[in-house]
């Protein structure tokens, strides 16, 4: 890794701008952009900026969240900072709410600011573009997290690091199909099994990790009748809050509208999905009629520590520290090591992509077994 770099004088390509000596406070939200935007916006990234700067010199850095609420985000900001403090760069947080208005408000705050780099979890996919033209106008670089950085086309506008979130979703409906029987659930009349797909339709990434999900349950238990595999969307009801409530209220309103099904299968896309699907199943009185697994395992390695959640068998989990880590990577190797934005990450990159998209996967785990992946 390129954590403890040295020195950076010559000019950087989408490097470090600004002085970083005021510090910022922002906020993040959502926008529709134009193809020309987007195509302006892959451009501007390739503009050259300021003079990188000594690693003796501090930096100042911003992530750009969605929303604070939501403990992904909370472990994510903490694990900038302890990097941040290892590294001699100060992190700012702006908390966007989910409002993308708000996000790109707070970017141009940043701006005026002049941090020195971002780190963004967009509110909205779709309104990349407009957030890393911003970036680019003003010769900041910027390194995305969780979600893509992409113009209408599908095509990477900046670096960002991401969730294998097909491959995070496949484990979990492996595992499911491959150890059902240990959970005591009883899936042997596959006719009477319903499955409930607990995600958010407003990302791409949580329906990536339901398609997978699906594709590896169908392949290991193949009698699930279609019309018992039914969707708890938490789009409808995303709040300012994370959506805990929204998924309770969801997973609720499906099981006691099908009594007829005799076992559950919950994949929650996110833990916060899948924690308020643990609660809903326990006020069925369904604990021991259901599996339920998640991808992230944040909140599920709490409740198995608290020895709580019992339908809550598996989740693929994956740390905040793995995703930061490749974050300040990237960063310092642009800030202090004098790469571009289309250097860094460059054995990610695919077939044609200026930019690269970095894939972190997980591990499945229980809670017999947590511990093995979190100590």
């Amino acid at each position: 890794m390129a954590i403890g770099i040295l020195l950076c004088s010559a000019l950087v390509l989408g490097g470090c701008g600004g002085s970083g000596n005021s510090p910022a406070s922002t906020s993040g939200s959502k926008t529709e952009s134009t193809g020309s935007s987007a195509s302006s916006a892959a451009s501007a990234s390739s503009a050259s900026s300021s003079s990188g700067k000594d690693s003796g010199e501090k930096l100042t850095f911003e992530y750009f969240a969605t929303s604070m609420t939501v403990e992904w985000i909370q472990q994510i900001e903490e694990a900038l900072k302890t990097l941040g403090e290892e590294n001699n760069f100060e992190v700012l947080s702006a908390d966007a709410n989910r409002d993308i208005n708000t996000q790109l408000s707070q970017i141009d705050t940043a701006i005026e600011q002049k941090i020195d780099g971002a780190f963004l979890f967009i509110v909205d996919e779709g309104s990349a573009p407009a957030a890393v033209q911003k970036f680019d106008d003003a010769e900041i670089p910027v390194i995305g997290e969780t979600l893509k950085l992409q113009d209408g086309d599908g095509k990477n506008i900046a670096p960002y690091v991401e969730l294998d979130a097909e491959g995070v979703g496949s484990n979990c409906g492996k595992w499911v199909a491959e150890n059902w029987e240990s959970t005591g659930v009883d899936l042997s009349d596959l006719s009477k099994v319903g499955v409930i797909q607990n995600t958010n339709s407003k990302y791409r990434s949580d329906l990536a990790r339901i398609d997978g999900f699906m594709n590896e349950l169908n392949g290991g238990l193949p009698g699930i009748p279609e019309s018992n595999v039914f969707m708890a969307d938490c789009a409808a009801e995303a709040t300012s809050n994370d959506n805990t409530e929204a998924s309770y209220n969801q997973v609720a309103a499906v099981l006691s509208a099908h009594p007829e099904i005799e076992a559950w299968i919950i994949m929650g896309s996110v833990d916060s999905y899948a924690m308020g699907a643990c609660r809903a199943v326990e006020a069925a009185g369904l604990e021991e009629k259901t599996i339920l697994v998640s991808a992230g395992g944040e909140l599920a390695i709490k409740e198995w520590a608290n020895e709580s959640g019992a339908c809550w068998r598996a989740t693929c989990y994956y740390d905040a520290m793995d995703f930061a880590e490749k974050m300040v990577e990237g960063m310092l190797s642009v800030c202090r090591d004098g790469e571009t934005t289309k250097d860094i990450y460059s054995d990610f990159k695919e077939g044609g992509d200026e930019y690269a998209a970095v894939k972190i996967s997980g591990n499945m785990c229980t809670a017999e077994n947590y511990q093995d992946f979190t100590e």
